[in-house]
């Protein structure tokens, strides 16, 4: 058997520090502490122990003489670096805090895009078939474009199975709206009717019962979170649940298992599992053999991953039976996407089990998270020079008692590391212990940083490289050139001519200047998202769900009877709450369009408005053969007297007598698509909807859920105010509004540490010329005259390249994230230059006070 040895990252990055030597000795004694670590923990956790072994091991009696640098591995010099670069952080308390500070938020920042892209990637990997087991699309063109759909015809997996060797397994699954009653907890929920082989194909631990029990039709299996609805913290295996379907019929079902809590990286998700077979109890008509339904999902599972392509070639046969039963949906092709790749590919699938990440929200997180890093880093060079400028006769006797300009930068950059590590440290308490949390909190997320991850390490060890080379080795350099003459002579000047130093700022300021603008833009954004029309008037609308006429004509009956309650109407669909995929037969072509089937006063009702013609009238028999479209139904048919024009719908033929204004089915993230209306016989009403007087609709409202408590004691109550059906939507656009400003504010925070380094290594390098001029009687307003205007040029420079790339970028961002947005203004702009300026004159009276307090004579003393 092979022994395990650890990754060989970290053996090669020992191999690189270690001393010639002592390699071979030491490697050898890791190698057997590694195998003694296995014995007692998993390998995750024997790799990330030996990591810090090996870190640990990077000290000076470890470490190999390196080429250029052969006095740096002297025990005593190290010490004195240490020592040395210690004391100059305490002799510095201000700067030290600055620098770490700074670079810890930073890191902070880039620790929440770790932990997203991490969890995104990570998302159903967990299944242990996932790349055995796939997922069934099928593919068919809609106005034009080739569409992905996660369902397929009823009778495909069972056939699959038959002709194809390949496939081991098949699953059947598909998701249905019940009431589960306990007790006296009755709630809507939705159950997942699924073939056994569902938690054979798919890793869904049991925490209590078999997974073996989904072969019996009675037996239900509940998610560990409907566990705890039902049954609190009891194991309930053996109690009853009452399932009560679409059509009224009920049945008793027993709980025979309990799935763990699902892995926070998952998209697949359920909340109860019955056996396939019961889809004939939820609905009589169901037939398994009609090729014009369809399922929510089709699964299989193929012996060899590679054998999936021998499958997908064979599909033809499919795809001809579905097309001779629904000539009116054909369908171009069939494919499969695994397990492993579903979520990844799930943006491009509708109606698929699973959900995608759209990419552009790592691409915007890793931008921002970068803006915040390159201005950390930014500061600390401006600071560092500040710093130095304290330090020059330390410099000047090293270089005089024999160090060369190469050991001046090694110190440096040692000193530059350690400072990034303390930020390191921090700024990985910050990121565990506040950023990742409070991003939670504000999207939903379940984020986590897994300390005992190795890559987690791998990622930080990275971050301390990059950083510390990036913000380090310009001051080293820079610094290490002073030559001893002029050290001990007091002729550098620090910060007199240092241009490279000006365009640190000036980039640093225009993307502040960026981050200040995006912030604004987003909070206006999210305002107009909030007062955008809906294309109707969802303020005076309350709506409930009902079973059956039955249902809508009892609330019916009380309903009219209130005063407050101005008009009702009936629908089988509900704006907000879904509609039903229809194909319109045009001379021309056929074009997939929404559907709502309606009362004849539902435009009233509403709020919609009737653009041309007319809506809907009661008792009027013809308006049974008529629609009502909407403005984008008009314009993707290109008609130009849309009135009178004849369509067909499932081969009956309909006439169009009016046209309303464009609504809002979805949330502003989705287009408006073309939408008709028909009439709906009351039979199929499963919507009640009132518009109610100004002001009365938390009465009416109360009434409403009193009445239905009254007349539907077992089904629970869903009903609520219209206006509240984007409400999931507006408060993401308050959290993303909210994270903007939030960076915002790291932003000046770290361009206001940015200025102050600058004006202090400024005036640090001419303390002389101040001196002499309030001694010949210049006052505090010449001297921050003369400050000021040396930053007039570095501000125009700054907003002359961050006000167009904050244009751009912005509305680039706008155009990416959102289907309908603000239209772009210059406000952002002017505000941000606003607080910009507002930072440097601040900035500039703090220094101005310390020129005004200190002694022009001690400023004229040369040591």
């Amino acid at each position: 058997m092979n022994q395990k040895l650890p990754p060989k990252l970290l053996l090669r990055f020992f191999k690189w520090f270690c001393h010639r030597d002592l390699h071979a000795y030491v490697e050898g004694d890791l190698l057997e502490l590694y195998q003694e670590k296995l014995l007692n923990s998993s390998r995750r956790t024997a790799d990330f122990k030996i990591a810090i072994d090996i870190l640990l091991l990077f000290r000076p009696s470890i470490i190999r003489p390196f080429e250029g640098f052969k006095n740096s591995n002297n025990n005593a010099m190290l010490k004195n670096y240490f020592k040395t670069s210690m004391r100059s952080m305490m002799r510095s308390p201000l700067s030290s805090f600055i620098n770490i500070f700074g670079l810890s938020v930073a890191i902070g920042i880039c620790l929440i895009v770790y932990a997203f892209i991490d969890q995104d990637i990570s998302i159903d990997q967990f299944h242990q078939n996932k790349h055995e087991v796939f997922l069934t699309t099928a593919h068919s063109y809609q106005d034009g474009e080739l569409v992905q759909y996660g369902q397929t015809p009823t009778p495909l997996a069972q056939m699959l199975k038959g002709d194809f060797p390949q496939i081991t397994e098949i699953c059947r699954v598909e998701d249905v709206n019940v009431v589960l009653k306990h007790g006296d907890k009755v709630f809507h929920e939705r159950v997942r009717f699924a073939d056994p082989s569902f938690l054979d194909m798919l890793t869904f631990p049991m925490q209590w019962g078999t997974s073996g029990t989904l072969n019996d039709p009675n037996s239900i299996i509940l998610t560990d979170e409907m566990s705890v609805k039902y049954f609190g913290d009891l194991n309930p295996v053996g109690e009853d649940l009452l399932m009560k379907f679409e059509d009224e019929s009920v049945k008793t079902f027993t709980v025979t298992g309990v799935i763990e809590p699902f892995p926070k990286a998952h998209a697949i998700h359920f909340d109860y599992l019955v056996n396939f077979e019961n889809i004939r109890k939820s609905d009589q008509a169901h037939d398994l053999a009609d090729w014009t339904r369809s399922l929510n999902a089709t699964l299989i599972r193929v012996n060899v991953p590679a054998n999936i392509e021998a499958v997908e070639r064979g599909m033809n046969k499919y795809k001809k039976l579905q097309n001779d039963a629904n000539p009116e949906r054909p369908i171009e092709s069939f494919s499969f996407v695994s397990i492993a790749d579903l979520h990844e590919a799930s943006n491009d699938i509708r109606n698929g089990i699973s959900y995608g990440t759209r990419k552009e929200g790592w691409v915007i997180l890793s931008i921002m998270a970068l803006f915040i890093l390159t201005l950390a880093c930014f500061n600390y060079i401006n600071i560092a020079i500040v710093s130095a400028s304290k330090r020059l006769k330390e410099i000047g006797v090293r270089k005089v008692i024999g160090a060369n300009r190469g050991l001046v930068i090694f110190q440096f950059l040692a000193e530059n590391i350690l400072v990034m590590s303390f930020a390191l440290l921090f700024g990985l308490f910050l990121g565990y212990s506040t950023f990742i949390p409070w991003f939670n909190g504000l999207f939903g997320r379940g984020l986590e940083l897994v300390l005992l991850d190795l890559n987690l390490w791998i990622f930080l060890l990275s971050m301390l490289l990059l950083t510390g080379l990036a913000s380090g080795i310009y001051p080293a350099f820079y610094i290490s050139k002073f030559q001893v003459i002029g050290i001990f002579r007091g002729s550098v000047q620090l910060g007199k001519k240092n241009p490279l130093t000006k365009i640190f700022l000036t980039l640093q300021l225009a993307l502040a200047f960026i981050a200040i603008s995006g912030g604004v833009w987003m909070t206006q954004n999210k305002d107009y998202q909030i007062n955008r029309s809906w294309g109707y008037q969802p303020n005076e609308v309350l709506y409930t769900d009902v079973p059956d006429q039955s249902a809508f004509d009892q609330l019916y009956a009380v309903m009219s009877q209130n005063p407050n309650v101005l008009s009702i109407s009936g629908s089988s669909q509900h704006l907000g709450h879904g509609l039903r995929d229809v194909v319109v037969d045009t001379p021309e072509r056929q074009y997939e369009v929404g559907q709502f089937a309606v009362g004849a006063n539902y435009f009233e009702t509403m709020g919609l408005q009737i653009l041309e013609g007319r809506a809907f009238q009661p008792n009027f028999e013809s308006d049974n053969r008529s629609l009502v479209v909407n403005e984008q139904f008009v314009h993707n048919l290109s008609l130009q007297n849309p009135l009178a024009e004849i369509v067909k719908i499932d081969s009956a033929r309909y006439e169009i007598i009016g046209v309303v204004k464009d609504f809002h089915n979805w949330d502003f993230d989705y287009k408006i698509e073309p939408t008709i209306f028909k009439v709906a016989g009351t039979q199929d009403f499963r919507y009640l909807s009132m518009k109610v007087r100004t002001g009365k609709q938390s009465e009416v409202y109360q009434a409403l859920r009193e009445q239905w408590i009254s007349h539907f004691p077992n089904t629970p109550f869903q009903g609520g105010y219209q206006e509240g059906v984007f409400s999931g939507y507006f408060d993401y656009m308050d959290s993303a509004a909210e994270f903007m400003r939030a960076l915002a504010f790291v932003c000046i925070l770290l361009a206001s540490l940015g200025l102050y380094g600058l004006i202090t290594l400024n005036i640090s390098g001419r303390v002389r010329e101040f001196s002499i001029r309030k001694v010949l009687g210049a006052s505090l307003k010449n001297v921050a005259m003369i400050i000021t205007k040396q930053y007039v040029l570095l501000f125009v420079l700054s907003t002359l390249l961050g006000a167009p790339a904050g244009y751009v970028l912005m509305e680039t961002l706008f155009d990416t994230v959102f289907t309908y947005h603000m239209p772009m203004n210059y406000s952002g702009l002017v505000i941000s230059v606003i607080l910009l300026v507002g930072v440097l004159l601040v900035t500039i009276y703090t220094q101005v006070r310390k020129l005004a307090k200190a002694n022009p004579v001690d400023g004229l003393k040369v040591e």
